[in-house]
């Protein structure tokens, strides 16, 4: 089994309720949407090689070279894998197999638009960091569609016990009336299920516009958080 990957690297977790964490992260290559915010626009194509510290391997990978970046990038610090990308679940049964060769705890960050990817890994994947889009981030053209898709994706982790959180980005541009399908759909399976909202970087949104936000999600929610990306505020991969 191979898959494509941009790079492999050590560096600390910036974003969701894992922030400050220090992880291994393979960011996988290839997305199926094209939100306007994306900081990763490299990824979302196929690479020729993948960049691991200060060498390149050829693309694609197999899982036996991937495991070895990993296992050279460990450090006592270190707690997990963070599978990003790009979109890690276009690579599910790569994921599969990689699961079942390592004893490291899997983090997977995804747009959890992939609702059948996301049931062929639920049962190997320790954390669940699911993106929820909004309309305004133009991701896709089908954006009932999509929503439909990530909610679903979101309840086959948290039914299978993985540890599950949402992610929204917030634009300027983000009221109540945008992020209302994504609140809802979140209480809808399971009210105390954590919400992130990540206001967009670099910073562009008013404060009291988020925690009015907060408070309208907060009203429905159990967990709402304002977590912003770390790893871009202090400069790091």
């Amino acid at each position: 089994m191979n898959a494509d990957v941009y790079e492999i690297f050590n560096s600390v977790q910036g974003e969701g309720t894992s922030v400050g964490v220090r992880q291994v992260f393979v960011r996988f290559c290839g997305c199926q949407l094209h939100c306007e915010y994306c900081d990763t626009g490299a990824a979302r194509v196929p690479a020729k090689r993948c960049r691991v510290l200060d060498r390149h391997i050829d693309n694609p990978l197999g899982v036996a070279a991937v495991i070895d970046a990993i296992e050279d990038l460990w450090t006592p610090s270190t707690r997990s894998i963070s599978l990003t990308g790009g979109e890690p679940l276009l690579h599910c049964d790569f994921i599969w197999e990689l699961a079942k060769c390592v004893s490291r705890p899997i983090y997977l960050e995804t747009n959890a638009g992939l609702p059948d990817s996301a049931r062929k890994i639920a049962d190997h994947i320790d954390v669940a960091a699911c993106d929820i889009k909004l309309p305004e981030h133009k991701a896709t053209g089908d954006y009932g569609g999509l929503l439909d898709a990530e909610l679903e994706s979101i309840e086959i982790f948290h039914a299978s016990g993985v540890e599950t959180f949402v992610k929204i980005i917030v634009l300027p541009e983000t009221t109540e009336k945008s992020i209302s399908g994504a609140v809802f759909g979140i209480k809808a399976i399971d009210d105390s299920i954590p919400l992130v909202m990540q206001p967009v970087t670099p910073l562009s949104v008013d404060l009291c516009q988020l925690l009015d936000l907060m408070d309208f999600a907060g009203t429905h929610l159990s967990d709402v958080r304002m977590i912003p990306q770390l790893h871009r505020m202090i400069g790091i991969p």
